[in-house]
C-alpha cells in the first residue's frame, strides 16, 4: 500500500513537471490558439508566452475568421492574461483576468441564421497537438477582460479608441465601452461617452449607448443584430448643418430632434421636427415679399417643421407633414421622393386672413375652407425634384388676374405684374429645397 501511494506521487509530480514543461513551452501557444480558433470558427496565432509566477505575457494575437464565421479579422497587441491553477483539478483552463493593451476587429455583416447553419471549417482541418495536449482538458473559462483601446469595424460602421471591459455571464457575456468615437456613413464624427451591450448566443443587445456631436447635441443608440436585427436612434440639439440631408443647411436654420429605426431589411423609419428654425435665401420668400409688400416673408421664422418619414430602397416618403410660419403659411400633408426623382403627394396650403386680403379673390374661390385660424386650399403634387408640378398655381394665378381684370376694366391680362404671377406660382415649391 505505501508502495502504491509513493508510486502514485511520483506519478503526480512527474506530470506536474510535465505540464509545467509543457506551459512554458511554444507548443503551449499553439494549443492556446487552435483552442480559440475552434470556438471562433478562425486561424489564430498567439505569440509565444512569457511567464512570470502565475501571469503570462504575448505580445500579440492575431485571428482570422473563416467563411462562417462572424468575426473577419482580430489582432490583439501586447496581452497578459492571470492563471489560476487549480481548475486543472476539475478538468479546465481557468484565466481569472485578461488585460490587452491595443485590439482592432472587423465583424461580417451577416444575419445569425447565416452564421449559425454555415459549416464550420475548422471541423475540417484539425490543428497538430502532442501526446500530452490530446490528454490536457479542452475548457477554457475566461474570468473578464479589459481592453484599453479597441478600434472595431462594423460593416460601415466603425467606432475608434474605446476602453472596454467584458465579464462572462450566463449565456454569453456583458461589456461596457467608454470614451473613444463613432464614425456612421453620413453623419459628423459621434464623441462616445458610455456604451452597454450584452452578448447572448452570438447576438448582441446594445441596450445604452451615448454619443456627443462636436460642441453641442447627442444621440443615443440601442438596437440588435441577429435575423431580426434592429437599430435605433434618439437625437437632440443636433444642428440643421449635420444632418444628412443634402442642400436643407442652405436655406434653415436651427437644431433638430428626433428618432429614427434601421431593421434588418436597411428601411429606415421615424421622425424628425426642428427648433428655431428659420428660412433663407429662397428667391421666391423674397418674391413674395415685393408683391405682397411685407417683409416679414423674407425670411421667415417656421414654428413648426416635422415630418415622420420612411427611408426604403431610395425611396422616401414623408407623412404627417407640418410646416408653419406664424402669421404667413402652413402647410400640412404627404410627400412621396421615388428613387428616380419622381414627386407624388397630397398637401394642402394654409393661408393667413391678411395675407390673403393681399390676394384678391382668392378667400372666395381659392382659399374657401377655414380651419383653426388658417384658410385652406389642397394641392396636388406631381413632377420631379427637378420640375416640381401642382394644381394650385393655375388656380391662384387666374384668381388674382381676373380679381385685377375685374377692378380695373381697361387693363388685360399682360398688366398683371409678373412677380405676382412668379409668387404664386412658387408659394407651394418652398418644400423643394429640403428634399435629399
Amino acid at each position: 500500500m505505501l508502495f502504491f501511494c509513493a508510486l502514485l506521487g511520483c506519478a503526480a509530480v512527474f506530470l506536474f513537471i510535465q505540464i509545467g514543461r509543457f506551459v512554458h513551452s511554444p507548443e503551449f501557444s499553439h494549443f492556446i490558439a487552435s483552442r480559440a480558433g475552434a470556438a471562433l470558427k478562425a486561424e489564430a496565432t498567439l505569440h509565444p508566452l512569457r511567464w512570470d509566477g502565475d501571469s503570462a505575457l504575448s505580445e500579440s494575437l492575431m485571428i482570422i475568421g473563416h467563411e462562417s464565421a462572424a468575426l473577419d479579422r482580430l489582432e490583439a497587441k501586447v496581452l497578459r492574461a492571470q492563471w489560476d491553477w487549480r481548475a486543472l483539478l476539475s478538468g479546465g483552463w481557468k484565466i481569472e483576468k485578461i488585460e490587452i493593451q491595443a485590439l482592432s476587429a472587423n465583424f461580417k455583416m451577416k444575419s445569425a441564421a447565416e452564421i449559425d447553419n454555415a459549416p464550420s471549417d475548422f471541423a475540417k482541418n484539425p490543428a497538430a497537438s502532442s501526446f500530452l495536449a490530446s490528454w490536457l482538458p479542452s475548457r477554457f473559462e475566461f474570468g473578464g477582460f479589459d481592453v484599453r483601446k479597441a478600434d472595431l469595424r462594423f460593416g460601415e460602421i466603425q467606432s475608434n479608441g474605446q476602453a472596454l471591459t467584458v465579464q462572462p455571464v450566463d449565456g454569453g457575456y456583458n461589456i461596457e465601452a467608454r470614451g473613444g468615437s463613432l464614425l456612421i456613413p453620413g453623419l459628423p464624427p459621434l464623441a462616445h461617452a458610455q456604451s452597454r451591450i450584452r452578448e447572448r448566443e452570438g447576438i448582441y443587445y446594445l441596450d445604452d449607448s451615448r454619443f456627443f456631436l462636436p460642441s453641442v447635441g447627442s444621440v443615443v443608440a440601442s438596437g440588435n443584430t441577429g435575423t431580426k436585427a434592429r437599430l435605433t436612434l434618439v437625437w437632440d440639439g443636433v444642428p440643421i448643418a449635420m444632418l444628412p440631408v443634402t442642400n436643407l443647411a442652405k436655406y434653415v436654420d436651427g437644431t433638430s430632434q428626433g428618432q429614427a429605426t434601421l431593421d434588418a431589411q436597411g428601411a429606415w423609419r421615424g421622425n424628425i421636427s426642428f427648433t428655431g428654425a428659420r428660412l433663407h435665401d429662397l428667391p421666391l420668400l423674397k418674391n413674395a415679399a415685393a408683391f405682397l409688400r411685407d417683409s416679414s416673408w423674407s425670411n421667415p421664422s417656421l414654428q413648426k417643421l416635422s415630418t415622420d418619414f420612411e427611408w426604403s430602397e431610395g425611396n422616401l416618403t414623408l407623412t404627417n407633414l407640418v410646416i408653419e410660419s406664424a402669421g404667413l403659411a402652413r402647410i400640412e400633408g404627404s410627400l412621396r421622393i421615388a428613387q428616380d426623382s419622381t414627386l407624388s403627394g397630397q398637401l394642402e396650403l394654409g393661408l393667413d386672413f391678411n395675407t390673403l386680403k393681399l390676394l384678391p379673390g382668392a378667400r372666395e374661390t381659392v382659399f374657401a375652407t377655414s380651419r383653426n385660424g388658417w384658410y385652406w386650399s389642397p394641392v396636388q403634387i406631381g413632377g420631379s425634384v427637378s420640375n416640381p408640378k401642382e394644381d394650385l398655381s393655375p388656380r391662384l394665378a387666374a384668381c388674382v388676374a381676373g380679381a385685377v381684370l375685374l377692378n380695373e376694366s381697361g387693363k388685360t391680362l399682360d398688366a398683371v405684374p409678373s412677380t405676382a404671377i412668379d409668387a404664386a406660382k412658387e408659394l407651394i415649391n418652398m418644400f423643394t429645397p429640403f428634399l435629399p
